[in-house]
C-alpha cells in the first residue's frame, strides 16, 4: 500500500475541485472589491453567508443587446479577464464574467480578515456549485441588468454544467465528462482503496477517506504555493486554500455524465480540443455521439491544433465559436464542425460522417 501511495504522490496530478455545503440558492449581497484591474474590468465579490464569498471579474457588454458570457472556472481558478480568451470576447462587444467558486483561492482570499471559510466544517457537492452559478447569474441580471447570461464551462466545470437547469443555452468547453477519463491514475488508486474496504468494512471507508485526502492535499499544497506567490495571497489563508481545493477533489470522485438526467430544456453546444488527452477525448466523443444519435441537432466544434485549454491555446477560435453560437448562427447546424484557425477554414460533418470523423480524431492519438 505504501508503494502505491508513493507512486500516487509522484505521478498523479490532481485535477479536481468541489464546492459548498448548502441546498438551494442562497440570498446574496454584492460589493465592489477594493481595486480595479483594468479600464473595462471590475472585480466584485458576492457574499452568500458567513465564510462564503464568490469572487468574480466583470466586463459589461459594450454593444446593445449582446449577452454576457459567464465563464465558469477551471480546476485552479477562473480566467482573468485580461487573458487572451476573455479579451477576444470583450473585443467583440460581449459582456464577460470570470467566476471563481467560493472554495477557490481568489474567493477565500476575499473573505474578511479572521473569517473562517464555511467549507472548513462542511462538505460541498457539485449541486452546490451549480447553485452558486445560478445565484451569480440571477445577481448579474437583477443588480447589473446584463440581460441574457450564457454559462460556459471549462474542463472541471463540465461536472457542474449538467446540473444547470434554468439556462436556455450552455456551452461546454472541453468538459470533464468523466473523472476517471480525466485522471485515470487517480481513479485506479481510488478503486484500489475501495477494493481494500471489502477486507475491513468497519474501518476501511475511513482509511480510504484519509488516504485520498492526504494525497489531494499533497498535490494542492504545490498549487496554492504557486498561486500565492503569483497573486500575493495572504499567507494566513494557505491551509484554508488547500482545504478548499481538497473539497473540490472530493466532489467529483466517481463522477460521470448521466445523460438521462440532463435537463431537456437546455440546449448544449460542445467544444473539444484536437490535441486532448486520449482518455478524456474518448469519453467526450462517446458522450457526444450518444447525444447526437438521439438528436441530429446536437452540435460539436473541434478546434484543430489546440490543447486542453482552448481559450489560451486558440483564443480567436474560441471567441469566434462563442460569437457564432450567441448570435444564433448555428441553430440550423448539427453534427461536427472542425475549426482550423491557421487556414481560417472549417469542415462540417453530419450523419454517418460524424462517427467516422470522431473515430479518426481518437485514432490520431496525438497525445
Amino acid at each position: 500500500m505504501k508503494s502505491i501511495i508513493r507512486f500516487f504522490f509522484r505521478n498523479v496530478v490532481v485535477a479536481f475541485f468541489i464546492l459548498i455545503a448548502s441546498e438551494g440558492i442562497l440570498p446574496s449581497t454584492v460589493q465592489a472589491a477594493p481595486a480595479v484591474t483594468a479600464a473595462a474590468i471590475q472585480p466584485y465579490q458576492m457574499t452568500l453567508g458567513t465564510g462564503r464569498v464568490v469572487y468574480f471579474e466583470m466586463a459589461k457588454p459594450t454593444r446593445a443587446g449582446y449577452p454576457t458570457f459567464l465563464l465558469l472556472p477551471g480546476v485552479n481558478r477562473a480566467f482573468l479577464l485580461s487573458e487572451p480568451g476573455p479579451q477576444a470576447l470583450i473585443a467583440k462587444g460581449y459582456g464577460v464574467v470570470g467566476m471563481n467558486f467560493s472554495v477557490q483561492p481568489f474567493s477565500v482570499n476575499a473573505l474578511p480578515a479572521g473569517e473562517v471559510p464555511f467549507f472548513m466544517s462542511a462538505s460541498p457537492s457539485l449541486q452546490d456549485f451549480a447553485n452558486e452559478v445560478a445565484q451569480l447569474a440571477k445577481t448579474l441580471q437583477t443588480q447589473f441588468q446584463t440581460g441574457v447570461v450564457i454559462p460556459v464551462s471549462l474542463s472541471y466545470t463540465g461536472a457542474v454544467s449538467p446540473l444547470l437547469k434554468d439556462f436556455p443555452l450552455v456551452i461546454e468547453t472541453v468538459p470533464m465528462t468523466s473523472s476517471a477519463a480525466e485522471n485515470p491514475q487517480l481513479e485506479a488508486y481510488r478503486q484500489s482503496l475501495k477494493a481494500g474496504e471489502l477486507w475491513n468494512p468497519i474501518f476501511g471507508p475511513g482509511i480510504t477517506r484519509s488516504l485520498l485526502d492526504t494525497a489531494y492535499r499533497s498535490e494542492w499544497e504545490k498549487q496554492v504555493s504557486s498561486m500565492a506567490e503569483q497573486f500575493k495571497f495572504s499567507e494566513d489563508r494557505h491551509s484554508q486554500m488547500v482545504e478548499g481545493y481538497t473539497t473540490l477533489s472530493r466532489a467529483v470522485e466517481g463522477f460521470e455524465w448521466d445523460l438521462s438526467a440532463l435537463p431537456k430544456n437546455v440546449n448544449r453546444v460542445f467544444i473539444f480540443a484536437e490535441n486532448e488527452s486520449k482518455s478524456l477525448l474518448t469519453h467526450q466523443v462517446a458522450t457526444f455521439e450518444t447525444l447526437y444519435d438521439k438528436d441530429a441537432k446536437a452540435l460539436l466544434f473541434v478546434v484543430k491544433n489546440s490543447g486542453h485549454v482552448i481559450p489560451s491555446d486558440q483564443p480567436e477560435a474560441y471567441a469566434s465559436i462563442l460569437d457564432l453560437v450567441a448570435q444564433g448562427k448555428t441553430k440550423a447546424l448539427g453534427g461536427v464542425v472542425e475549426v482550423d484557425s491557421a487556414s481560417r477554414k472549417s469542415r462540417t460533418f453530419t450523419g454517418a460522417q460524424v462517427h467516422t470523423y470522431l473515430q479518426s480524431l481518437i485514432d490520431a492519438d496525438q497525445n
